[in-house]
């Protein structure tokens, strides 16, 4: 099936994930929705997963391949940016796979209201149940069997998204999008005209992405609905990093997020929400995994005189701003 000008452009990054990927890629071809486009990305990937994603677009145009020489997921997800044709977007990761009715709910969502944004949730009772042990395939079986109505699916709609989005795990509010993940979303296309995710951060990559989209203050509709199925991968970048690679790669997202703040000169009110919701819990991670070397305390010491520190929100967050006040003053 060939769609000219698809609603609905899905980018989906591809590194080693050859037996993952046919699971993922059926999930979009079982959509409920069907006017699509699939952008598949072989990022320099080392197995058979560009020769996979091949095989789909043979049969079915609405599959996209671009081979590319590998530069990371920051990389690849850009060139499914410039790619992508369609109304709205979505992120979709290759070791992960979509409900059947993912694009028909968020996207009935987003032409009811006319949204910028439609987050919804991820599985979370099967990502415990598959950590505990329990087979994927027979999980994804189970869980993808469930179909939703969409009169009866409970929502909330906002014209402020910052005031619902948060990094924090433990947070008041029903309604909250917890974790600024590129997935678990779709966004209209002109919403991210001129975002782009920094292709020299390889962790947390979606702290500077997702404050770019916050800073232009989008309305959207939040659903509780598990129709991402996040499925854990013990070979991910994150859970294969050392700690110095996460501190390295956290405080560079977070210097990076805090310039693009700084160069927009958001009112006082929107920086005090995204300083206590995303800000400072980005410092305590990379805190939990400091390295004591001066060459770190060096960068702590440089984040602070850009004023990255200057206004924690909470008393955990002043707890944490004394303790690099003192790392600091240690620096030899």
């Amino acid at each position: 099936m060939k769609c000219a000008q698809p609603k609905i452009s899905i980018i989906i990054p591809m590194y080693n994930v050859e037996k993952y990927l046919r699971r993922c890629l059926d999930s979009v071809l079982n959509q409920t929705f069907q006017n699509w486009q699939a952008i598949c990305i072989d990022d320099g990937s080392p197995d058979n997963s560009g020769v996979v994603a091949d095989e789909y677009a043979a049969r079915d145009k609405r599959f996209v391949v671009v081979h590319k020489k590998n530069g990371g997921v920051s990389s690849a997800r850009n060139v499914g940016l410039k790619r992508a044709r369609g109304e709205y977007i979505m992120f979709l990761d290759s070791d992960d796979c979509l409900h059947h009715q993912t694009m028909e709910i968020a996207y009935g969502f987003a032409n009811e209201y006319g949204v910028d944004i439609v987050s919804f949730a991820h599985n979370k009772k099967m990502y415990k149940s598959i950590t505990d042990g329990m087979d994927a395939a027979q999980l994804i079986k189970l869980y993808d069997s469930e179909n939703y109505d969409l009169k009866n699916i409970k929502y909330k709609k906002t014209d402020n998204l910052i005031d619902f989005a948060t990094e924090r795990n433990h947070t008041a509010g029903v309604w909250k999008i917890r974790h600024c993940y590129p997935v678990v979303h779709m966004y209209k296309r002109d919403l991210l005209a001129g975002i782009s995710f920094d292709e020299n951060i390889k962790i947390s990559e979606d702290f500077p992405f997702w404050t770019a989209v916050l800073l232009r203050n989008p309305t959207g509709v939040i659903l509780k609905t598990p129709l991402y199925f996040y499925i854990p991968n013990m070979e991910s970048a994150l859970r294969a990093a050392d700690s110095k690679k996460v501190f390295d790669n956290v405080t560079m997202a977070t210097e990076r997020a805090f310039n693009i703040v700084k160069s927009s000169q958001p009112s006082n009110e929107w920086y005090r929400v995204w300083a206590r919701e995303f800000l400072w819990p980005f410092v305590i991670i990379f805190m939990r995994s400091f390295q004591y070397s001066n060459a770190a305390k060096r960068l702590l010491a440089n984040m602070s005189r850009q004023g990255i520190f200057d206004s924690p929100q909470t008393l955990r967050a002043k707890k944490y701003k004394h303790r690099i006040e003192r790392i600091i003053s240690q620096i030899s």
